[in-house]
This record gives C-alpha cells, structure tokens and sequence, in this order.
C-alpha cells in the first residue's frame, strides 16, 4: 500500500470548486500556478487539492511554504513514494467533494482572474450543461507564446462538446481550462477501481467521460497558458520528435474497451487504424529509418 501524508484545509467554509492541482518536479512553476488560482475573484469559496508525487526536486517544500500562508484554502497529499501520474489524479479526485472541479496542472497557470467566476456562473445559470471550457496558448518553458499548438489546442470558437465529439475521440481542451460538474461523488468503489485499472491516458478518459454524460460549452476567451516544455519529466519532453502513432492505437483501443464497459458503446477502431496506417506509411516514406518501419510494423501486426 503507497503511504501518504494529507494536510487539511482548515476552512470550515464549504467549497464551490475544488481545484486539482498535480505536480511532480515543478519547481520552476508550481509557485505560478498556485498563485495563478489564489488571484480569482469569486463570490463563492473554493479549495485547492493539492497531489504532491514525492518530487525529487524543491516542489515539495514551496508546496509546503504555499500551505503554511493559505491552510484556509489548501489541502495537501504528499506521497512518501512516487505513485505515477494516474494514481496521483484517482486519489484526488476521489478527495474532491465540492459541487465543480476545476483543473490545473503543476507546469501551468491561469491568465484570467475571473475564469473561476465566469465558468462557475454559467454553470449555475444552465442546469443542462455538465461542463465548460475555453481556450489556452501554448507556451515553452519560461512562459513565451509558441506560435504553433502542436496539433492539440487549436483556437476554436464558441461550440458545444458533446457525446458526438465523445465518441470520435476528440479532446474538449486542455485540463487547465475545464471546470464541470463533480460527476465522481456518486462513484461505487467499483468504478473507482476499474477506472484505474483501465490505466488509459488521464486527459482522454476524463474527458470522453464527460462527453458522455452531457454537453460541455467552449468558451472563445482565452483565460489559461498550457506549458510545453521540451526538458524534465515533461509528457512533451518524453514524447518530443518521437512517433506515437501506434501508443495512440494502444489508448484508443482501451478507451473503446472502457467505453463498451461503462456505456455499451465504443469507437470505431477500424476507422482509427485505417487512419493511423495511412500516417505511418507516409512518415515512413517521408522518413525511412528504423524508428517508423517499427511503428508501422506493430501497427500492421496488431490490428
């Protein structure tokens, strides 16, 4: 069993928000982040959840200097042993027990000190919506705007997310730019368990889960900077220059299997392997080396 330490908020206040905020080794940017949610203007109070990954670095201590001044707006989970980025996200969302959750990863920032309120007010004032989200910038390492989204967070006017965009494996936005409704209070045991053992990228099944549950509204304001850094422990760092044509087949193939579990329903995964196919015979043609002809290989072999 993974020990951990919780430190308690010590509001009596009931939280709105709970705000999830994960960080491992971020020392460079925890301090932005943390500063970035305590700059909203709310009429309502909120909490920050804090998962702290047993860093080997100084995140650790500036989380801590960070509880010592606002305890009446944190709580805090520091883990004895480094338990990955999955089990880290389970533990505190199953912390969360606010009526919304907010997101925001320990490498990123909010830009708008009403984003809470804006999101928070819509949601209040349309019952039939389960989520909201908005744009982001990218931004490399020291906080300056890449002129490129990466293929990921484009800039999109105003629309709505839904089960359509759900079941075409299409991402709402970034994490730092969602906040909905805490549809994990009802959760079984059950659940929980099989969500973890799923063991699918964060991001994708959360928000596929969202989708499913009801319409999410995509703001046009751009109110957060997602950080791409290119060194560390990064996801961009560890993925960067490489293909991940076949990782990607992997995921979605387990998130069809998630899907067919919790809703009877799944993806079309031949439409997504034809795609992929396609992608990989063109990088290799592009690019012949022995990194690509692999992908292509397992893509064929696994279909």
């Amino acid at each position: 069993m993974n020990e951990k330490k919780i430190l308690r908020c010590q509001s009596k206040k009931k939280a709105l928000v709970d705000i999830m905020v994960l960080t491992y080794n971020h020392e460079r940017y925890i301090g932005q982040a943390l500063d970035s949610i305590l700059m909203q203007q709310t009429d309502f109070p909120y909490r920050i959840v804090v998962g702290e990954d047993c860093s080997t670095d100084n995140t650790r201590e500036i989380v801590l200097d960070y509880y010592e001044r606002f305890s009446d707006k944190m709580e805090v989970v520091l883990w004895e042993k480094n338990v990955g980025v999955l089990q880290n996200d389970l533990e505190i969302m199953r912390k969360c027990d606010a009526k919304y959750i907010a997101s925001l990863e320990g490498d990123d920032y909010w830009t708008d000190k009403h984003k809470l309120q804006k999101q928070v007010f819509f949601l209040e004032s349309h019952q039939n919506y389960i989520g909201t989200a908005h744009n982001v910038r990218c931004v490399d390492q020291w906080g300056e705007l890449l002129h490129r989204d990466f293929r990921f967070y484009p800039v999109c006017e105003e629309h709505i997310y839904g089960k359509k965009q759900a079941l075409k494996h299409e991402l709402i936005s970034q994490t730092a730019s969602l906040v909905y409704r805490n549809v994990y209070k009802e959760w079984k045991d059950s659940q929980w368990e099989f969500y973890l053992k799923s063991n699918i990228n964060g991001d994708l099944v959360g928000q596929t889960f969202l989708g499913m549950q009801g319409d999410v509204y995509f703001f046009r304001e751009i109110m957060a900077d997602h950080r791409r850094s290119f060194e560390g422990d990064s996801w961009t760092s560890k993925t960067s220059g490489r293909n991940m044509l076949f990782y990607n087949y992997v995921v979605w193939k387990k998130l069809d299997q998630y899907l067919a579990a919790q809703y009877g329903v799944g993806i079309n995964t031949e439409n997504m392997w034809d795609f992929l196919w396609s992608e990989g015979k063109r990088r290799l043609l592009c690019d012949f080396n022995i990194k690509n002809l692999k992908v292509c290989c397992q893509l064929l072999f696994n279909k």
